[in-house]
């Protein structure tokens, strides 16, 4: 019988930005790759049987912030299971919605949004909306790797100094003051990176499914995929990072 990975994808309907329903193609190919059935079910307001230990992975995307409330109320009875969740299973969230997770959403218009406190961050809508590239090197399931992505930053973050989920190279980041990229807690990471980040980074995506793997008492998978193509992708695109410009503060002065 053909081994299952389930997914999670959060507020579908709601939360489309960015076009980063990409990450769960990307989660898709990795798993049948490897010989698995990968089933992703969405979850939304009217989905009355939220669990979120169903799941072997959970994606929330980029939502405009004006959904927030309506989706932390929903949420929010489900939030000590998602602390429970993140702490051995991998979530990835990404864009505006790392917000929603936060402590508070300080509006454009000084209103306050109460998010759902599951992660340690403080963040404040902008009143101009900052893109660029975004590079940074980070670590997770015990694998050391460069990220490349893009990033449209709508919200700065406020986060603890040893929550980063990345350490910038190049880039915005949390508010373009900090060398600080996203936030991990756990094994749930919450960045700004676009892209979507884990189809221009396939070796975090590869670390995603050995760590379901491992959390389903699976055999890590040993034929590693062949990322030659992405690797010199990520050469090319630091190559041009490297010859750009930018007008924040420099990552030594931060």
């Amino acid at each position: 019988m053909q081994q299952t990975i389930k997914v999670g994808w959060l507020f579908n309907n709601m939360f489309n930005l960015h076009g980063d329903r990409g990450n769960l193609l990307a989660i898709r190919a990795e798993g049948e790759r490897r010989g698995y059935r990968v089933e992703v079910e969405q979850i939304n307001l009217d989905t009355e049987t939220f669990n979120p230990i169903d799941f072997d992975f959970l994606f929330c995307p980029p939502g405009e912030i004006e959904h927030f409330e309506v989706v932390a109320a929903y949420l929010e009875p489900h939030r000590k299971e998602l602390m429970d969740y993140i702490e051995t299973r991998p979530m990835l969230v990404t864009g505006t919605s790392v917000g929603l997770f936060g402590e508070t959403i300080k509006r454009d218009d000084q209103s306050t949004i109460r998010g759902l406190g599951i992660i340690e961050v403080k963040t404040r809508e902008n009143h101009v909306v900052y893109g660029d590239d975004l590079y940074y090197s980070c670590r997770y399931n015990g694998k050391e790797m460069d990220i490349i992505g893009s990033q449209i930053q709508m919200l700065d973050l406020d986060i603890k100094e040893e929550s980063p989920f990345g350490w910038l190279k190049y880039g915005y980041g949390n508010n373009g003051e900090t060398r600080f990229e996203g936030v991990i807690s756990g094994k749930g990471m919450f960045t700004n990176t676009l892209g979507p980040v884990l189809v221009c980074n396939p070796w975090l995506t590869e670390e995603i499914i050995n760590l379901i793997e491992a959390n389903k008492n699976w055999p890590v998978w040993e034929d590693q995929r062949d990322n030659s193509l992405e690797l010199k992708s990520l050469k090319t695109k630091i190559a041009h990072i490297n010859k750009k410009e930018t007008r924040l503060k420099k990552l030594g002065e931060r």
